[in-house]
């Protein structure tokens, strides 16, 4: 099962029906006639990602009122074309979402979604479960369809089939993603699970939910996440996963308020990202300062690259506020923010204070370990180690591990199983000769040489902003060590000098790469340097590596 396609089905809202059935088999006509199982006739129903129209249709031939909203307004044109006969039912079609649109409370009998949450993030999952509670009545049913993952073994094929549509999506940024966090949301924002029928060994689930109304207070509760361990051994376990793995994967916590120490209604507020590494680290520095700590929705991504990824910004910003309940949490009227998301954040355009986001923005210190002196003190202006990210040598050997780590897994490692595999089976035919063995062992040598040449000299090329410039130098650098350590290992100058553009082409890309990991770096003028280095990359790759099989050949 792979929903993470439907995003693609979208964009042609004629053949959406028909592509997607295929897509899932045939159970989203399953889920669809459940539905009309459950609901009643003469109820009044809200149907939230109606599509193309086909179940709020046949809801509105049982005898109900029904409202479809769908924010595609080539969607509503299409089921408003396609049951031209409303009038002999109670059937609106109307473009809009359940965010904007301003129905008034305890309206609905049922409100109805299929397929529509795994657009949606975490956050907006709350927002979403909140708004629909108010609109319902006491009693009133939600019924959700929904893409979740499996549990236990089958999640690996489950994970397998998601990987090979993403594949085919290339770099399509707007994909669904299964429910991970869903139902622990259901009791506290007011719930209850009435029934649940799964697919696919649970990859697809219905669940009918009750509102339930816990106080007297007509309001919907609020899920904060449970406490999440930032000590001990299990905690710097997966602080080394982060590092070790490149720091490029996505590994997110559950994005929400997190608290330090005891806070209460006078304490501050600190806002970080919700990627594992950073939430362990902001939390140990912070040494239970008591602070209520918002981690937003950056996507499991540290807090400078998802700024400069469009995944810490305003809109987030907006999101973990309404989302959650930090405004009755905490008096403090200000948000305290990394300096490293300044990139992401546009204060400018930020709205005046007001009953939703009632809030000013600061950004603090760069580095979360100052975090206890900057809540003291509040320095105004901060002195220059809590505004400029400094690249010390401290910093850049974490940057150089999981720099190398992420070439070695993202670019290298599988190249190199596949020529290793490919000359270990030719070797059974045609002796392969030891030197071209000695040459793959090299590459890693070289490859190792050029990230501990960038840890040492990296601030000797502070006299550059231009990272094309800063590669082209270690690029001569390399050429100059690893040169020098391939002739001492062949005594051969002629294998040297076949090694050279290799050796130059690795500096050149491994600096490049290197770029998204200084902190030095400006997003828009680094795209602009790739387009020249991508003009330049392949072209030298390419002759590097036919001089390096040609030249001992040749002069052999």
């Amino acid at each position: 099962m792979a929903i993470v396609y439907m995003k693609k089905l979208e964009e042609e809202p004629d053949t959406y029906d028909e592509k997607f059935t295929k897509l899932t088999e045939g159970i989203n006509l399953d889920v669809r006639e459940r539905i009309l199982e459950i609901v009643p006739d003469n109820k009044k129903v809200l149907e939230i990602g109606c599509g193309p129209g086909t179940l709020a249709y046949q809801l509105a031939l049982k005898g109900n009122e029904v409202l479809a909203l769908d924010k595609n307004p080539e969607m509503i044109e299409l089921a408003s074309n396609n049951y031209m006969d409303t009038e002999k039912i109670n059937l609106i079609y109307e473009v809009n979402t359940i965010e904007d649109y301003k129905g008034e409370p305890n309206t609905y009998d049922f409100i109805v979604s299929t397929f529509m949450l795994s657009e949606l993030r975490p956050l907006e999952h709350q927002i979403f479960l909140r708004k629909a509670w108010k609109l319902l009545k006491h009693s009133g049913k939600l019924i959700i369809a929904a893409e979740f993952s499996p549990k236990g073994f089958w999640k690996i094929p489950f994970k397998f089939k998601r990987w090979r549509y993403r594949k085919k999506l290339g770099r399509l940024k707007k994909i669904t993603n299964p429910l991970k966090w869903f139902t622990n949301y259901i009791e506290p924002i007011g719930y209850e699970i009435n029934k649940i029928e799964e697919w696919k060994k649970g990859s697809i689930k219905l669940l009918e939910l009750e509102k339930i109304a816990k106080t007297k207070i007509d309001t919907p509760g609020y899920y904060n996440p449970p406490f999440r361990k930032f000590k001990g051994i299990s905690s710097q376990l997966r602080i080394y996963r982060c590092l070790l793995t490149g720091q490029m994967d996505k590994v997110p916590i559950e994005p929400g308020i997190y608290i330090s120490g005891n806070p209460d209604k006078s304490s501050p507020i600190i806002v970080t990202a919700n990627y594992e590494y950073t939430y362990i680290r902001v939390m140990r520095d912070l040494k239970d300062v008591d602070a209520w700590v918002l981690c937003l929705d950056s996507n499991g991504i540290n807090v400078w690259c998802a700024a400069r990824g469009n995944e810490f910004g305003n809109e987030q910003l907006f999101e973990i506020v309404k989302a959650t309940n930090i405004i009755s949490l905490s008096d403090s009227k200000i948000l305290i923010l990394p300096q490293l998301s300044a990139g992401g954040v546009e204060t400018r355009i930020l709205p005046n204070p007001s009953e939703d986001f009632p809030y000013q923005v600061k950004f603090g210190p760069v580095w979360a370990e100052d975090l206890p002196e900057y809540l003291k003190n509040k320095p105004t202006p901060k002195p220059e180690r809590m505004r400029i990210a400094q690249f010390n040598f401290r910093h850049r050997i974490k940057a150089v591990i999981t720099h190398t780590s992420f070439l070695l897994r993202k670019i290298f490692l599988l190249p190199a199983i596949l020529i290793i595999s490919f000359l270990v089976g030719l070797n059974f035919f045609f002796p392969i000769e030891s030197k071209y063995w000695k040459v793959i062992g090299e590459f890693f040598l070289w490859f190792l040489n050029i990230n501990i040449l960038i840890l040492l000299l990296f601030p000797l090329t502070k006299f550059t902003k231009k990272f094309i410039t800063k590669a082209i130098i270690f690029g001569m650098v390399n050429v100059a060590v690893s040169g020098f350590v391939t002739y001492m290992i062949h005594k051969s100058l002629v294998i040297t000098l076949g090694s050279l553009p290799l050796i130059f082409w690795l500096g050149f890309f491994c600096t490049m790469s290197f770029s998204g990991y200084t902190m030095e770096t400006n997003p828009k003028e680094i795209q602009e340097e790739y387009k020249s280095f991508k003009i330049i990359n392949l072209p030298l790759f390419i002759v590097a590596i036919v001089l390096v099989v040609l030249v001992p050949i040749l002069f052999s």
